[in-house]
């Protein structure tokens, strides 16, 4: 098998890997380790190519766009849930203990005693 076909066919998991409904950890792991194969195997790839190779090549440019446009939304939908919880954590937070953030700036006392 050559090294553009290789590329091909882990470039071709990839896209079906967002195409599953896993779940997002398992998903994030499965995508780290294609990328890092196919990492190692793209400095191997040299012309001259086969017409065959060529239309091979073409594809995968045409999947990267996709891959990158649903690796950003992932990117995204995880920066979302890391702000919801922060949010969570400080919401609980001031519930627990409510005094915890008060301002004593600009107290007033009273000596008319």
């Amino acid at each position: 098998m050559s090294s553009v076909s290789q590329c091909h066919a882990l470039t071709k998991q990839l896209k079906n890997l967002f195409e599953g409904t896993d779940e997002r950890d398992s998903q994030i792991e499965s995508i780290g380790a294609l990328l890092e194969k196919r990492e190692q195997l793209l400095p191997t790839i040299a012309p001259p190519f086969s017409p065959e190779e060529q239309s091979m090549g073409e594809e995968m440019i045409y999947w990267n766009k996709e891959i990158d446009q649903k690796l950003e939304r992932l990117k995204i939908a995880i920066k979302r849930d890391m702000n919801n919880v922060n949010k969570t954590k400080t919401t609980v937070q001031k519930y627990t203990n409510p005094y915890e953030s008060v301002q004593t700036d600009g107290m007033f006392y009273d000596k008319r005693n």
